[in-house]
C-alpha cells in the first residue's frame, strides 16, 4: 500500500502548476483569430502591394501618361506641356463624330493614394482592437487564468490532504488490533 501511496503523492504533486509571470503568460495569449489575421494580411497588404508596384513602376519607366507636345518644341517646352497636362489632370481628343472631347485624368492620377488610403482605413479596426480593446481582455483573460489555476491547485492540495488523512488512517488501523 505504501507503494501505492508514494505513487499517488507524486502523481498528484506534479500535477500542481507553477505560478508563472504575467509577461510570460500574456505572451502565450492569443487574441487574434487565424481568419482575422488572413483578413487583415490581404485586405492591408494586397493595397499596399499595389501601391507600391504602382510607385515602383513609375520610377522605373517614368511617367504613365504624358501629352505628345510638337515635334519642333524645345526640351524646356516639351517639358511644360507634360507637367501643365499632368497637371490640369485633362486628356483633350476628339470623338468619333470630331467633337472636341475632355476627360479627366484625376482618377488616374489618384488611384495609387486612393489604395493608400483604402489599406489604412482596412486597418484601423485592427489597430483599434490592438490598442483598445485587447488590453482590457488580456487583463481579464488573465485574471480568470490566475483563479482557474488557483482552483487547481486548492483542489489538488486537497485531494493529496484528504489521500494524506486516509492512509494514516488505515496504518493506525492496522496498527490497532482488534
Amino acid at each position: 500500500m505504501s507503494i501505492a501511496h508514494e505513487a499517488a503523492k507524486a502523481m498528484l504533486s506534479d500535477a500542481l502548476l507553477q505560478d508563472s509571470s504575467g509577461i510570460d503568460r500574456l505572451v502565450h495569449l492569443e487574441l487574434e483569430l487565424p481568419l482575422d489575421k488572413v483578413i487583415k494580411f490581404v485586405s492591408v497588404g494586397l493595397p499596399l502591394l499595389l501601391v507600391s508596384m504602382a510607385f515602383a513602376r513609375e520610377i522605373s519607366l517614368g511617367p504613365q501618361i504624358s501629352c505628345f507636345p510638337p515635334s519642333n518644341f524645345t526640351v524646356k517646352q516639351a517639358s511644360y506641356v507634360d507637367t501643365y497636362c499632368w497637371d490640369s489632370l485633362m486628356h483633350h481628343e476628339f470623338d468619333s463624330d470630331g467633337n472636341f472631347e475632355e476627360r479627366s485624368l484625376w482618377v488616374h492620377k489618384m488611384f495609387p493614394y486612393s489604395l493608400l488610403a483604402m489599406a489604412v482605413l482596412m486597418y484601423l479596426p485592427a489597430l483599434i482592437w490592438r490598442q483598445l480593446v485587447m488590453p482590457t481582455l488580456a487583463s481579464d483573460l488573465l485574471f480568470i487564468i490566475d483563479e482557474l489555476d488557483r482552483a487547481y491547485n486548492r483542489s489538488v492540495r486537497m485531494l493529496l490532504r484528504s489521500h494524506r488523512h486516509a492512509a494514516r488512517s488505515e496504518l493506525g488501523a492496522r496498527a490497532d488490533p482488534v
